[in-house]
Parts: C-alpha cells; structure tokens; sequence
C-alpha cells in the first residue's frame, strides 16, 4: 500500500503582505498530478492545513478543491488539525466526509481515532492525533499532566497497537530526538522548548507522519518523519528542497521511503549587492517574478531603490541593507606629530566605519583652510 505524507499546507497564508493561494494551487496540482502517477492509495496531511482558526474564503475553497480532486482519485484522506487550524471548524462534516474515505480528526476527545485497512500484506492501522497540549489533554486523565512530554505520551499508552498490523500515526508537535531539530524562521516558536517531545515517545510505531516542522527531515530514526511544507514560507527555507514524502508499506517492518520533490511556481530567492550591480543583473535576467530578497551593499543614500527594483521584480518582498562591518586598523600616531586635519580623519575612520571619500576630503580641506590658524 502506498501513501503521499504531506503537511503545513498553511492556506491563506501571506508572506510580506503577498498572498499565497496562487502559489498554494500551483503546488497541490503537482500533488494531484504526482499522486496519480504513483497510484497512490492513501494521503497522510499532518496539521496546519490553515494558517489561521478563521481561514480566508479562498483558502477554504482551494481545501474543498483539492479534498474532491483526491476523492476523484479514490484516493483515501487522512488529516488532522495542526495548532495554527481551529479544531473544531476542521471537524465539521466529518462524520459524513467518512463515507467518502475522507478521514478528519480536528479535536482530541479523549480517544485516539484509527481507521484499519487491508491489503495483501495484512491490515494497516492509521491512528490520527491532532495537535495537543497538556491543557487540552489533563481533563481526560486523573494525573497531573504538567508537559507535553508527559500528555503525549500518556495518550499513547491509552490505545495500545496490534504488533501484528502495520501501524501509523498522524501527530503535530514539536518532536525532537535529544532536543535537536531543524527549524526555520516560519515556524511558530516557543520559549524555552516547553513544547518539545522526544522521539522515543513514538518508538511503537512503524510510521510516525508528523506536521509542526517545515524542514523534511527525520526524527530518531528514518520512519519518524517530518515531510516539511511544501511551499518555502520564510527566506530561511530557500537552500533546502521542498518534497512529498512517499511511502510504500510492504511486510510488517519493510516500508520504502522516497522524497519526490516539488517545483514552486515563484521560488524565494536573495539578490545582494549595491544597487546599480542589481539593476545592470535585473536588466540582463530580463527581469523576473520570483519572490525577491533584496540586500544592498551601498554606503550611500539611494533614491528609491524599492522603486527602482520593482520595475524588474515585481514581487520583490523585502528590501535590506546590509549592516557593514569596517576592519579595525591599527592607528599607531603622536598628538605632537598629528595635525587636527589628521585626527579628525581618524576619527572619522573609526565612527563610520570607512575611509572618507574624495568629495569628503575636499570638504574637510575646505573648512580648514576656512578656520586657517584657529585650528593650528
């Protein structure tokens, strides 16, 4: 049996004030077009299907697209809530999306809901936990439950698995495997790593389709796995590939692992340098409609480069300069033998970090032969 293992959908979601929705369809018709082309049997979507509890009108539409899209596939849905979706408008209709093989679990309740299928390997388990946090957990446990670690891991032992089944899990936490684990600048951050749950807790099962990260990545061991967003969200993302995660369940313990990688319809990149190297590459590139970081390197004042980079980059989505550093010299010199010309150039020097130009020291030059013996 095969499935797509995706997550962080994060639709609605705009980056820089530019709406993604465009991009967002762009991608999911890759899926659609992947998931055909593998025959796929099942799809794993592991939390923020939403970037926001109350999602704009077009990202609920592109949702209802693409689950039908799938369903036309007989392709079986298994989703969950992340902690950027509203548990309980995710959970509408699910009882009667059922029927459709549209599995959803917005909210936990109390119990862990599975689906078992069957192929000619045996049967397959897929349990599905949305997002939890000891609050949401403690009123279905007469324990204490002061951490993440300890209501995860105290909702597992609730529902132990069948050895002999295949058994996955959908989750969406902050899992990490002796606290470390890759992050990115779009991911919602905690203080202190108070979130965090360690891999060891899913050690029982033989596939662990996780959501929160936006990295692909794996987590303790290979089948404990982040998929990652499928679109880069944050200009920290831009050095790594984006992918579906494809799994092929054989024989209890033999599971095939594959990224297929995603091609974005605008990608994110960085340009950096002075402004006028940056217009003479646009003009040569012909311009494009890439999503654009800009780092200008000038030490002067320029007349709207935004504007000016616009014209090439229309999607340019933030402009920066960068904070120049000035290699520190030694200034070896005798008040007796430096002249007040002199020092105030030194000092220049060192409050601006760069050497004075020539319109600067002709300015200087002025004002001293201006003030003549006063400053001797």
């Amino acid at each position: 049996m095969k499935f797509f293992h995706i997550g962080d959908l994060h639709l609605g979601k705009k980056v820089y004030d530019f709406s993604m929705i465009d991009d967002q369809k762009y991608i999911l018709i890759q899926i659609l077009e992947k998931a055909e082309e593998e025959k796929i049997d099942g799809i794993l979507i592991s939390g923020d299907i939403y970037d926001k509890g109350v999602p704009p009108v077009e990202a609920v539409r592109l949702l209802d697209w693409f689950l039908t899209e799938l369903s036309k596939l007989k392709i079986a849905i298994f989703m969950i809530a992340g902690n950027h979706d509203s548990a309980h408008r995710l959970d509408f209709g699910s009882r009667l999306f059922q029927e459709k093989q549209i599995h959803i679990c917005g909210s936990y309740d109390g119990s862990l809901k599975s689906i078992v299928l069957q192929d000619e390997f045996g049967e397959i388990e897929v349990f599905l936990l949305p997002f939890i946090k000891p609050a949401l957990v403690s009123p279905f446990f007469t324990e204490e439950i002061t951490s993440y670690q300890k209501a995860m891991e105290l909702v597992l032992q609730e529902y132990p698995r069948k050895k002999e089944r295949r058994n996955i899990l959908l989750a969406h936490q902050f899992v990490t495997w002796h606290g470390e684990a890759e992050q990115s600048d779009s991911e919602t951050k905690s203080l202190g790593g108070v979130d965090e749950i360690d891999a060891s807790a899913f050690f029982a099962f033989d596939y662990v389709a996780l959501g929160h990260l936006h990295r692909p990545q794996k987590i303790g061991r290979e089948t404990i796995r982040y998929a990652g967003s499928p679109l880069a969200y944050s200009f920290s993302e831009i050095s790594g590939k984006k992918a579906i995660t494809k799994i092929e369940f054989k024989e209890k313990d033999d599971i095939q692992i594959n990224p297929l990688l995603l091609s974005p319809k605008r990608p994110l990149r960085e340009i950096k340098g002075p402004l006028e190297g940056l217009l003479k590459a646009a003009k040569a590139e012909g311009g494009s409609e890439d999503y654009i970081r800009g780092i200008l390197t000038d030490a002067t004042a320029l007349n709207d480069p935004l504007g000016q980079l616009r014209v090439f980059y229309p999607n340019l989505m933030s402009l920066e300069v960068e904070a120049r550093t000035y290699e520190e010299r030694e200034f070896s010199y005798s008040a007796e033998d430096t002249s007040p010309k002199e020092l105030f150039e030194l000092f220049f020097e060192r409050q601006n970090q760069k050497e004075m130009d020539d319109l600067q020291k002709q300015a200087v030059k002025k004002v001293w032969e201006e003030l003549g013996d006063e400053m001797e």
